[in-house]
């Protein structure tokens, strides 16, 4: 059934009410003879039903039209849900992207690593909803183990009071009548352990959740930042969470309802409020005295049952209700996942590869300079040895250049590098280092080489910079990236260790002079890498 739209409801309601009028108003005042052109005999009996016909007409047209703009109203603001189909859909069409990342990973065990993840996540679209993953997630101690414990009815796992007593996700399977899915429940190491050994377990139970079709977000108290954080980053990938507050059963009534309050508060607009469910995973025991026979009495501790049963129901109707949106999401999620992981390895890769190509460079025009001097801007701006290194940093990132492309870019460099002053400030900078340390190849042939070299560095990682951001300079500009390089090199740690490789890499290998002392001498302790 189609509704008028609200432009259009007004009229429609005016004819009704007329309508109306005329189907009551006329055949009375003609029986009382008010309306002598109608006498009562001519009146036909369907005058006198006519007008209940149109009464309930029109008030149901009225009910209709009143409740279709009520609805239209709510939905304005709550928004629509999106559809499963169109959800998985667009999973589909993501886990299709990132496998074209994963196919340019060079590495081949990392590649395979992605490879499998990909699997995975297709294995799983093809499945559809056969099985759910609800991932118990939550700083150590909170009681995640004895949560699943309580929720599979029985010991599942090692509920000790010592952090990191869940090493690895351990998988369960729960069995939810209402749900036509196997539901496997997993419980984490914790958050927030002290250590390189802890953090390792917290990046594993991040890698656990963000595979969750449902996560269980425990906490026995009000958040903290520490699980504010993750909770609230989890939210952004999508991962629909039901915050649990476990041990109800410390806290006083009136503790308890303050701690969920501030709870909705703080997590309004990112978790419902009907998914923050207070529970009673493993309950303190509870003193009781028991008489004796001798007539006296001891105390002892009557253990407590769970309570969590409205934790159960409220899993059991999400994952019916939602369970095909959640599947289909959590894919998606993961798909987005995948790809950022397979872009970061790219990136990590090309930066080795980049930075391989300005080494090589670097110590060929070094080597140049030193057997050829020539003026700095003709070997900044122009010389082979620049325009191959620019032409390699771009094949670096896929990017073939034009010979005038290349050119262009090496007179821009050239031309800043003068400007800035810094062919004058890096000579300055090698020559005090050779001073001090490397008496033997201060003439100037050397500096000059060392200073070319140090320079060729500065606008390769430049050039570095532009490829990496898509051949764009960004907002800093050519000016603003070529000063945050010099910056970055300039350091007197990095110009000495830089002018000792020159010396060993370069000048030895070329002049060969004594160097008075050892190589530890004048490399200051370290070797030349």
């Amino acid at each position: 059934m189609r509704f008028l739209p609200r432009a259009r409801a007004i009229p429609v309601l005016a004819t009704l009410v007329l309508v109306l009028a005329a189907g009551v108003v006329v055949p009375v005042l003609a029986q009382v003879g008010l309306l002598p052109g109608l006498r009562a005999g001519r009146i036909p009996p369907i005058a006198y039903v006519a007008p209940g016909i149109l009464v309930a007409a029109g008030l149901a047209a009225t009910l209709l039209v009143r409740g279709r703009i009520g609805v239209g109203r709510r939905a304005e603001g709550a928004g629509p849900e999106p559809a499963p189909d169109s959800v998985a859909a667009a999973a589909a069409r993501q886990a299709r992207r990132a496998g074209e990342f994963v196919e340019r990973v060079r590495d081949p065990a990392r590649r395979e690593e992605l490879g499998k993840e990909l699997q995975r996540i297709e294995s799983a679209r093809e499945d559809e909803v056969s099985t759910l993953d609800v991932v118990i997630f939550g700083t150590v101690s909170a009681g995640k183990t004895s949560l699943i414990n309580a929720l599979m009815g029985r010991k599942v796992g090692a509920t000790e009071a010592v952090m990191g007593t869940t090493r690895a996700g351990e998988t369960q399977t729960y069995e939810l009548k209402s749900v036509e899915a196997v539901v496997r429940l997993t419980d984490t190491p914790g958050m927030s352990e002290a250590g390189e050994e802890g953090m390792g377990r917290e990046a594993l139970a991040r890698g656990l959740a963000v595979r969750a079709d449902l996560l269980l977000f425990v906490v026995d108290h009000d958040l903290v930042r520490s699980e504010y954080a993750p909770l609230i980053e989890l939210a952004r990938l999508g991962k629909r969470s039901i915050v649990v507050l476990n041990k109800k059963d410390r806290f006083p009534d009136e503790d308890l309802a303050a701690i969920r309050e501030r709870l909705r508060q703080r997590l309004a607009g990112v978790i419902e409020p009907a998914d923050i469910v207070a529970v009673a995973a493993d309950p303190r025991p509870i003193p009781v005295r028991v008489q004796r026979p001798d007539g006296g009495f001891d105390t002892v501790l009557e253990p407590e049952s769970p309570d969590i049963e409205p934790l159960r129901r409220r899993i059991a109707e999400v994952l019916r209700r939602d369970g095909r949106l959640l599947h289909a999401t959590n894919l998606l999620v993961r798909g987005k996942v995948l790809e950022q992981e397979a872009q970061e390895q790219i990136d990590r890769e090309r930066e080795r590869q980049a930075e391989a190509v300005i080494e090589r460079y670097q110590w060929i025009t070094a080597g140049t300079v030193f057997a050829n001097p020539v003026p700095a801007l003709d070997v900044l701006a122009g010389s082979a040895v620049q325009l191959d290194m620019i032409a390699d940093l771009g094949r670096v990132y896929g990017m073939e250049l034009s010979m005038p492309q290349i050119r262009n870019l090496a007179g821009q460099m050239g031309q800043e590098i003068l400007r800035l002053g810094l062919i004058e400030t890096a000579t300055s900078l090698i020559a005090g280092v050779f001073k001090r340390s490397f008496v033997g190849f201060a003439a100037g042939g050397a500096v000059q080489a060392a200073t070319m070299g140090y320079l060729t560095r500065v606008a390769g990682r430049a050039f570095h910079d532009y490829f990496r951001r898509g051949r764009a300079w960004g907002p800093e500009g050519v000016k603003g990236v070529v000063l945050r390089q010099f910056q970055q090199t300039s350091r007197a740690e990095f110009l000495q260790d830089f002018a000792s490789q020159v010396v060993h890499r370069v000048l030895q290998k070329l002049l060969p002079i004594p160097i008075p002392g050892s190589n530890t001498a004048v490399t200051g302790g370290k070797e030349p890498r």
